[in-house]
């Protein structure tokens, strides 16, 4: 009966350490890119895409007459990279693919290289301090079904902002911040 009651002790006290978050081995600190009260709006030739801040790992995301809100995942180790958070799937009215994160490289050129070889997919637009979006919407031509990809990266070089990236866009990308 003590074994038993003893076992029984240590599986809540197991289970109160997960729930009120004191075990930390597992804890991931994320890169992310976007502050509390951030709003971010990208211009490409798809149109404008508004990005907004609304919880740590939850976005906005408002683009030719849609708003959606997403929640996203935190990455556990690093994915190209990026040990930012990304959502991987949609809502079930459409199909997303979203990811937010800091990009750390040595030098200038070899943050172009990498920005070279994404816009291969989709169209990316840049500050001249490194802060990257890109987004791509298709429709499925057969029934219109949406899929949407957006990716926001802060480029670092040598764990700093650079400073005048070329081909830099600073135009195209507007951010503001409103408290909340």
């Amino acid at each position: 009966m003590r074994r038993k009651m003893y076992r029984f002790c240590l599986s809540l006290l197991f289970a109160a350490l997960i729930n009120t978050g004191c075990t930390t081995f597992n804890r991931v600190d994320s890169e992310l890119v976007m502050t509390p009260g951030m709003f971010i709006e990208a211009t490409t030739t798809q149109g404008v895409m508004r990005i907004s801040y609304v919880d740590k790992y939850v976005r906005e995301y408002t683009w030719d007459g849609h708003t959606k809100v997403f929640g996203h995942m935190a990455r556990k180790e690093r994915w190209y990279g990026s040990l930012g958070m990304y959502r991987p799937y949609g809502d079930g009215t459409m199909h997303v693919v979203l990811e937010e994160g800091q990009q750390h490289f040595d030098s200038l050129s070899a943050a172009h290289e990498w920005l070279n070889k994404k816009s291969q997919w989709t169209e990316y637009v840049w500050t001249s301090d490194g802060l990257v979006v890109g987004w791509k919407e298709q429709k499925r031509p057969k029934d219109g079904f949406i899929a949407l990809r957006v990716d926001v990266w802060q480029i670092y070089v040598d764990g700093k902002k650079p400073d005048g990236m070329r081909n830099a866009q600073d135009e195209s990308i507007l951010i503001s911040y409103t408290k909340r």
